[in-house]
């Protein structure tokens, strides 16, 4: 028996396409998958285009789906929100066209269907939501394979934990004004900086060079997955005030570790407060210390909540499997 063949085309950068392999190399042998650029050129037969970002990859997509007739899929990074609001009035009807004639817009957090409802003409939002679904940002399954929870414990040593560039949106100094505040408490509290993306700066220097100074901050260059998973389990906090994306947020997860992020940030929302982190007001040191305290506090608590939300499905790409193939499916019936 002949089984049809369905081919998808996948619009990403470079630097996304291991991203989406994540789960791609786990679907049936049914789907036939190939990737452009949102610069190249696009096959002639193609059954659906699945956009991998709004702003290039969603242009490209809608392009070409209105040369070809093909339908298309657009989905929305946490960097086209930053788009989003650098781009004129003017010019945004254009990006609004794409996501109306898209066949489905995938949200990739909760805090983007916020944005949209916020920000997006009432019109074209209700058009959206109509349409839409929420996948969040496939994890590799190495982190599902090794999952690991603390044991329950008291924190004496708060140590905290930030995987991400050095630039003024990982808030390190609010962090550091916090943590000083905890010291002269007598509060015993270290920050371990992994620099995920050398982003040379200012801002990059001037923690570097409080670095060299104080023995409760110390930077190191990324790893391994292996390595980073050591670090991981030898930390009790991660600290993630903004983020362009939730894998950081969810490699922490697996390993037991809560998370602070800032409100409206793109952790926000996934779980209900306290659950697995918490938000605050990243640039108040005074709140950040407190927030710091209280997870300390119930850090016993929270790690057999964040036990109960293993295997954290969602983010898990084999699971996500079925998700991406009903999506498709029901596109092309």
């Amino acid at each position: 028996m002949n089984i049809a063949i369905m081919r998808i085309i996948h619009i990403s950068n470079e630097n996304d396409k291991a991203r989406v392999e994540r789960v791609t190399r786990y679907m049936p042998d049914t789907f036939e998958h190939q990737y452009v650029t949102s610069t190249e050129a696009f096959p002639v037969d193609a059954d659906l285009i699945h956009a991998h970002g709004w702003f290039g990859c969603g242009q490209a997509a809608y392009a070409q789906a209105n040369a070809k007739r093909i339908p298309y899929v657009v989905e929305v990074l946490q960097s086209d929100i930053q788009q989003y609001h650098k781009h004129l009035i003017f010019n945004r009807k254009s990006y609004e066209q794409q996501l109306m004639e898209a066949a489905r817009v995938v949200f990739t957090t909760p805090s983007q269907e916020n944005f949209f409802a916020k920000h997006l003409p009432s019109k074209v939002a209700d058009t959206v939501f109509a349409k839409s679904t929420l996948l969040y940002e496939p994890l590799d399954t190495f982190w599902f394979d090794n999952l690991h929870i603390h044991p329950p414990t008291a924190l004496v040593h708060i140590k905290l934990l930030y995987v991400g560039a050095l630039t003024g949106d990982s808030r390190i100094e609010e962090l550091l004004h916090a943590m000083r505040k905890l010291h002269r408490h007598n509060y015993e509290v270290s920050l371990t900086v992994v620099e995920d993306k050398v982003m040379e700066g200012s801002y990059q220097q001037k923690v570097l060079r409080e670095a060299g100074k104080d023995d409760h901050l110390r930077v190191l260059p990324v790893g391994s997955d292996e390595e980073l998973l050591e670090v991981y389990r030898h930390h009790d906090i991660l600290w993630q005030p903004e983020a362009e994306s939730l894998q950081r947020y969810a490699e922490a997860l697996t390993q037991g570790l809560p998370v602070l992020y800032a409100h409206d940030s793109i952790a926000d929302g996934i779980f209900k407060e306290g659950q697995a982190g918490y938000a605050l007001n990243a640039s108040s040191s005074d709140e950040i210390a407190r927030t710091i305290l209280n997870v300390s506090n119930f850090f016993g608590t929270i790690e057999q909540q964040i036990m109960r939300l293993h295997p954290l499905g969602q983010f898990d790409a084999r699971e996500q499997v079925r998700h991406w193939e009903h999506l498709y499916r029901n596109i092309t019936l």
